[in-house]
């Protein structure tokens, strides 16, 4: 599916628009997201204001079974 790409760093961490254009989805959706533990956040950079950054393979997986959902299969 066009909604799920392969990152060329595996286990690397990503930020939130490196997410966004993953998942298709904008980076204020993919920040809101994440502070609502709707993703999986590996860490928050300091301050108010500091990045989220993400686990490249969780993205991944996570992309797939939204992609699963969404093609009426299975989310496991």
């Amino acid at each position: 599916c066009a909604m799920v790409r392969t990152m060329s760093r595996l286990n690397a961490q990503i930020t939130s628009l490196e997410v966004a254009e993953l998942l298709g989805i904008d980076r204020a959706t993919v920040n809101r997201r994440a502070r609502a533990g709707e993703l999986p956040v590996t860490a928050k950079l300091p301050g108010k204001t500091g990045a989220f950054l993400f686990d490249s393979t969780a993205i991944e997986q996570h992309a797939r079974r939204i992609t699963a959902l969404a093609e009426g299969g299975d989310a496991a």
